[in-house]
């Protein structure tokens, strides 16, 4: 058992019923539509959106609220459900055929408030307290998880965690076992960062206290995800492999071109 543990599929759409993975794909392709045009000889770049843009995507997909506090432990929560929700947001990279590769994604932070833990960090390192380091970080996570829980009477929370690979944006739901974060370990120490063992499945992802950045950090391994049916998709390589290099400048000189134009690219982007 684990701190976080994954959901399948199918109770991935239990949560994203059909019409909220409807809304999220509408909401996807505005984002999409709304890219730079590629000028000739430029490359492809990847899907590019905020964080703060799938917060309220999440909140208009599920009908859930809007927590809305800064640096608050979670983003949505539903008062019917009793629910909450950290929505997380990752790159990972994918070959040719847009699959993704062995690897890491970039990370995300667990958290980044430090009491003790934070300010003592740097010499807790040098110290090598393992235990001292632990203890900090571990009744931080608690009280980040407890907060919430508390304010809102929520009976669990889940970590959304959207990651986008080539031309498709993916879904991972973790749900966060509090309970267990007391037993958490530190599996290795280097003079930068703890390994921590115990909060997610090393086939999955791996978990980070970093000395320099004071904060616990999130890594997850999508392929491996993707292999154990852990993930939903959403894949816009059809509306994108249209696309070809254009400039713009000489496009809109002709009206008439340059309205035949939007016509098409509207087309190929919302015809559900």
């Amino acid at each position: 058992m684990f701190v976080l543990e994954f959901l399948t599929k199918k109770e991935i759409k239990k949560i994203f019923d059909k019409d909220s993975r409807l809304v999220i794909e509408y909401l996807l392709k505005k984002v999409l539509f709304s890219q730079p045009e590629l000028l000739p000889g430029e490359k492809d770049g990847n899907i590019q959106m905020t964080k703060e843009f799938l917060e309220n995507w999440v909140a208009q997909a599920l009908d859930w609220k809007i927590v809305g506090a800064g640096n608050y432990p979670i983003d949505v929560y539903s008062k019917k459900q009793k629910v909450g929700a950290d929505v997380k947001f990752l790159s990972a990279k994918v070959n040719d055929k847009g699959e993704f590769m062995n690897g890491t994604s970039n990370e995300t932070s667990i958290s980044q408030k430090f009491k003790n833990a934070g300010k003592n960090l740097d010499q807790l390192f040098k110290r090598r307290k393992k235990k001292e380091i632990l203890e900090g970080w571990t009744e931080i996570l608690v009280e980040k998880n407890e907060i919430p829980i508390k304010d809102y009477r929520l009976t669990h929370i889940y970590y959304f965690i959207f990651i986008r690979g080539g031309n498709s944006i993916n879904l991972a739901i973790a749900k966060v076992n509090k309970k267990l974060i007391p037993n958490i370990k530190i599996s290795k120490l280097t003079d930068t960062s703890a390994f921590i063992s115990g909060y997610v499945s090393d086939k999955y992802g791996n978990v980070k206290i970093y000395k320099s950045k004071k904060r616990i950090e999130l890594r997850c391994i999508p392929k491996k995800l993707e292999q154990d049916n852990l993930l939903i998709k959403w894949d816009f390589d059809d509306n994108l492999k249209h696309q070809r290099p254009v400039r713009l400048r000489e496009t809109v000189r002709n009206k008439n071109k340059f309205k035949k134009y939007i016509s098409q690219k509207i087309k190929e982007f919302f015809d559900f």
